[in-house]
């Protein structure tokens, strides 16, 4: 029985994941028109199952950090805390991380059961969180700075058409890294327990559901909400948010692709002045973030505390 609610949540989270994620992967080409909505979902999912299949197996290294001791009664708990926090994000239509929610619903239980998570790596990972955000905004604003100093010189259509290909690539790219940590860092945390085909078939098929069935909110709130897209600030914000979060997969750290692309495209706001930056949805994000995360560790704390005192 408690093999089925594994496989259930594992779906289902995998689903809601793939569809708010996908705005900070295929939001700026679907919604600048670079291409027409089936085929930026259809690159996102092919980016996706890509990257889960290469670079998942890197999440397992943080898994065994953050929970020690790995049982089935443990995993189905974390993936529940998940699913209850994330859903409540979903429904409000704010783009949220998961990777961050089960990764502090992890540290929370062990510590409820008394098995300390390996504090350097938890450590580390927690001021990676901070420091990739701020980087990503950094970074953007240098590289606009930049490009806009180069571009005075360059012909303008040129660089608009090749700037849309780009982008393209830049959007499979941002699938295949969210593929690796978020969507590696769930399919580690149940094979952990399980093992054979049938968790990779699960984790495919909820890809292409949640991709096709849960997008729809999200993009309009990334595509519209938080920043007026341009080309060239989108490029910016891809690249600057895969290489943040490929970085983190190569270390095994869990982390939010929506953070830091939503980070990088503020950033990318802010090379040109603040009045073009709508601030009021992107202070309900980060608020989101902090939030989430720290319900889903102190709901595994307790939980897990009274679960071992009975």
């Amino acid at each position: 029985m408690l093999d089925y609610i594994v496989y259930a949540l594992l779906f289902i989270l995998t689903a809601i994941v793939s569809g708010n994620n996908l705005p900070a992967c295929s939001g700026a080409i679907i919604s600048g028109r670079i291409v027409a909505k089936r085929f930026g979902i259809a690159v996102t999912i092919l980016g996706y199952i890509a990257g889960f299949l290469v670079q998942g197996s890197f999440l397992r290294a943080g898994l065994l950090a953050l929970l020690p001791v790995q049982s089935e009664a443990l995993i189905v708990l974390a993936m529940a805390i998940s699913f209850l926090v994330f859903i409540i994000s979903h429904m409000l239509r704010v783009p949220q991380s998961l990777s961050m929610t089960l990764a502090m619903a992890f540290v929370g239980i062990s510590l409820g059961y008394g098995k300390y998570p390996n504090i350097a790596f938890t450590s580390g990972m927690l001021l990676f969180w901070a420091i990739s955000t701020i980087s990503a905004a950094l970074l953007a604003i240098i590289a606009m700075n930049a490009i806009r100093r180069t571009g005075q010189r360059a012909n303008i259509w040129k660089t608009v058409r090749y700037a849309k290909l780009i982008l393209i690539a830049l959007s499979f790219l941002a699938a295949f890294v969210l593929g690796a940590n978020t969507i590696g860092f769930l399919f580690e945390s149940v094979s952990s327990i399980m093992s054979g085909p049938y968790v990779i078939a699960v984790i495919v098929a909820a890809v292409v559901f949640g991709s096709v069935a849960f997008s729809g909110g999200e993009l309009r709130m990334i595509g519209s909400n938080i920043l007026p897209l341009r080309y060239m600030n989108a490029l910016v914000s891809q690249a600057t948010s895969i290489a943040i979060v490929e970085l983190a997969t190569l270390f095994s750290i869990p982390a939010s692709n929506t953070q830091t692309f939503t980070a990088s495209l503020y950033g990318a706001g802010l090379s040109y002045g603040t009045r073009i930056i709508r601030k009021r949805p992107l202070a309900i994000i980060i608020a989101s973030w902090i939030g989430t995360a720290g319900a889903s560790f102190l709901l595994g704390f307790l939980i897990s505390l009274a679960m071992r005192s009975i």
